[in-house]
């Protein structure tokens, strides 16, 4: 990877790792579903505008399907998952669930592609979940109720980000990245709608409280610059180097997630915290390595894509 490029790559990290702190900053104040709305909001608006820049095309009328799709499982889904885990869980916990997207995506391969399930991955999958096992037995935080079921949110936006990838290779061939980005973004902020609407009165009185300046500027930069920019920086990296050196921002995101929130929301770094994210970190590594089988049933996956 060139010099520049591996810049941009630490940028993409520390800007990503800043998003959960950010979440755990926004959420209280303005409650899940509104602080996901307003992010996807924004972050359409910077898409856009990049889109047009370039001269992208998004041609709606042709791909409304897999912008709604991936609108739902790339971004308001987990991101709804990740903000409502962020009232319950530290910033460490969540971007360690995040890293195991690679993961869910290999199971995902093998459920809706037809690729065989090698043991490399299969060992991968039960790798992540003694990490997330581990984190969460010894982390910082104690593992009551309200914890565990933030870890399995958390989780389950992971889960949702490898459908969301397996599906693109599935539908969006022909559909420029930043078009998918800008028109899945615009989806996802029109489908939180309904849901973001009963955060209004809670947030108008924090505003008027003048106790909303810190979670405002919290969802000005997760959708600007944690979804926006950053999705463009990505898809530059993608694009000079290719989707398996671009992927591996996840073995960063955590470390920069951890940093960040214990410089500015004083959460604790232990022993624990940091045994869990190596192991999953090493799952997620087993993941890219592993190249899939065969599909189970020849000229399965060809017919599903």
């Amino acid at each position: 990877m060139s010099p520049s490029n591996i810049a941009k790559l630490l940028l993409l990290a520390a800007i990503w790792g800043t998003s959960f702190m950010l979440m755990r900053i926004a959420a209280p104040v303005f409650g899940p579903m509104l602080t996901t709305f307003g992010r996807a909001s924004l972050a359409t608006l910077a898409l856009l505008a990049f889109a047009r820049s370039r001269g992208d095309r998004l041609q709606w009328r042709h791909n409304w399907r897999p912008y709604l799709v991936i609108g739902i499982a790339n971004t308001a889904l987990p991101f709804s998952l990740f903000a409502w885990s962020a009232l319950h869980i530290p910033s460490s916990y969540m971007a360690t669930m995040n890293s195991l997207a690679p993961v869910f995506t290999a199971l995902f391969g093998f459920l809706l592609l037809g690729e065989r399930l090698t043991a490399m991955r299969l060992g991968a999958f039960v790798l992540g979940l003694a990490g997330v096992a581990v984190l969460v037995g010894v982390g910082p935080v104690p593992a009551e109720a309200m914890v565990v079921f933030g870890v399995l949110a958390a989780m389950g936006a992971a889960v949702s980000y490898g459908f969301a990838a397996t599906y693109t290779r599935m539908r969006g061939n022909g559909i420029s990245p930043i078009a998918m980005a800008a028109g899945s973004q615009f989806a996802a902020a029109l489908c939180l709608i309904p849901f973001a609407l009963p955060g209004l009165p809670h947030a108008a009185a924090a505003v008027q409280a003048g106790a909303a300046g810190p979670a405002l500027l919290a969802v000005l930069v997760l959708g600007v610059v944690c979804t926006g920019i950053a999705y463009a920086l990505f898809f530059q990296l993608i694009s000079a180097e290719g989707a398996t050196k671009a992927i591996t921002v996840t073995f960063l995101v955590p470390m920069t997630a951890s940093l960040w929130a214990w410089l500015l929301l004083d959460e604790p770094v232990t022993t624990g915290t940091v045994a869990g994210i190596a192991i999953v970190l090493a799952a997620t590594a087993t993941a890219l390595r592993a190249k899939p089988a065969a599909p189970r049933v020849s000229g399965k996956a060809q017919a599903r894509t």
